[in-house]
C-alpha cells in the first residue's frame, strides 16, 4: 500500500472513530428510556461495521492493518475527551 493510501486510511479510521461515537451517544440517548433490544443493537452495530468496511474497502481494496484499528479507538478516545468528556456544560 502507499504511504498516501496509508494517511488516508488513517485518517478515515480516527474520523469514522469520532463518527462512530458520536452516533453511538445519540443512540444510547434515544434508548435511555425504553428496553433496549438486542436486535437494535445488533443492526446498529452491524450497519456500522458495514458502512467502515465498505468505505475501506474504496479507499484501499479493504486491507485491513492493526493501525486502523488503533486510531479508530484513537478517534473514539479523542471524541471522548473533545465532546463529551465535560459534564458539567
Amino acid at each position: 500500500m502507499l504511504l498516501s493510501e496509508q494517511i488516508r486510511v488513517i485518517f478515515y479510521s480516527f474520523i469514522y472513530g469520532m463518527f462512530f461515537l458520536v452516533t453511538f451517544n445519540y443512540y444510547k440517548k434515544i434508548n435511555k428510556n425504553k428496553k433496549i433490544l438486542l436486535f437494535l443493537d445488533l443492526i446498529f452495530m452491524v450497519s456500522h461495521v458495514s458502512l467502515f468496511y465498505y468505505l475501506l474497502y474504496k479507499i484501499n481494496n479493504g486491507m485491513l492493518s492493526i493501525y486502523i484499528g488503533i486510531f479508530f479507538v484513537f478517534g473514539c478516545f479523542f471524541c471522548q475527551f473533545l465532546y463529551f468528556g465535560d459534564k458539567k456544560s
